[in-house]
């Protein structure tokens, strides 16, 4: 069941302050999917279908290795891998990541917006922008916004989102997962614990782009598009870069949950807590229509990898490089990823 206060669901016309126990308000801080048909739904689908060092400057960050180039992937079983999802909400697989299902074939109500994997690899959520969930594999499904009769953002009657969901992350247990909404409305779901969003410290500087939770499981951290992260509940603040000439697209916590990478949609990372720089894209890589979308880390640590809207990978530090879509049709651009 969902846990918080509900700043991020907006009220009937004259209803007065809606409290209906969700979570939004409180304190500070298709390769595949086309693939023979073969489209194992192995989870439930539920959800939206209808039909501290400061970072150095830009400079700095950027990697002096040339973009990596696509490359076969090699036979052997892979220890490590990722998917990438698009708007569409189809899955792509690379390296020892498995297929459990997509949207890809499915007709949206509104376009996915992220994936994150379970913590045995075996499954994953898709998470659209009206809060629909997607469990495939072994991935739990603990609730969803539409399933509580919330209806998406821009909706004229009833209660409604006061901004679409942009991203979604699991609980450190993994039998819960949080979503966050781009005014920083928190929505925690099985045991994942609410701690607080931006609505309930009258707004937070930018909209959001990502949460990120620590390692305890009893705080999180919120980036906004400009730059500023917001510690939430027990999660230290290890600082932020603040505004660029270009948005903040995503980020993520390190292996042990005591840092953070950020990434820009030019592809420069920055670093705070016990976060390493494993280098930046190369200048020019991203940009225009080509944007960074999202970057995610090894799981056993020692590196990262970032992707773009048109299915680049690039593989930093340890991370190794399967492949990505880039060249290839896609239905929807590549919204977000998740790798181990």
């Amino acid at each position: 069941m969902p846990d918080g206060a509900g700043a991020g669901i907006e009220a009937p016309a004259g209803s007065g302050e809606c409290r209906p126990g969700l979570n939004g308000g409180a304190r500070w801080g298709s390769m595949v999917a086309a693939l023979a048909m073969v489209v194992a739904l192995v989870g439930s689908v539920i959800g939206s279908v209808v039909a501290v060092a400061p970072a150095a400057g830009a400079a700095a960050q950027r990697a002096a290795q040339p973009a990596p180039q696509p490359r076969a992937v090699t036979a052997h079983a892979a220890s490590h891998g990722y998917w990438l999802v698009g708007r569409d909400g189809g899955v792509f697989t690379f390296g020892g990541a498995q297929f459990y299902g997509s949207t890809g074939s499915l007709v949206l109500q509104r376009p996915v917006v992220g994936i994150s994997s379970t913590h045995d690899h075996r499954g994953y959520w898709l998470v659209a922008s009206d809060g629909g969930i997607f469990a495939f594999g072994d991935a739990g499904f603990y609730g969803s916004i539409p399933g509580l009769g919330i209806a998406p953002a821009g909706t004229t009657h009833g209660r409604r989102l006061n901004a679409p969901v942009v991203g979604i992350v699991p609980s450190v247990t993994g039998r819960g997962y949080f979503m966050v909404a781009r005014d920083g409305g928190v929505f925690a779901f099985g045991d994942a614990a609410f701690e607080g969003s931006c609505p309930g410290i009258g707004g937070c500087v930018g909209w959001v782009k990502a949460v990120a939770p620590d390692a305890s499981g009893r705080g999180y951290w919120i980036v906004t598009q400009l730059g500023a992260v917001y510690a939430f509940g027990d999660a230290q603040y290890y600082g932020g870069p603040g505004q660029k000439p270009v948005p903040v697209t995503a980020a993520v916590r390190t292996p042990s949950g005591k840092g953070y990478w950020i990434l820009f949609s030019d592809g420069v990372v920055f670093r705070y807590g016990d976060a390493v720089s494993y280098g930046s894209l190369p200048a020019g890589a991203a940009g225009g229509y080509d944007i960074a979308t999202s970057i995610f880390s090894l799981g056993s640590g020692g590196g990262y990898w970032i992707t773009t809207a048109a299915g680049a990978v690039y593989p930093f530090g340890k991370a190794p490089d399967y492949g990505g879509m880039a060249g290839q049709h896609l239905n929807g651009s590549i919204a977000a990823a998740a790798g181990f």
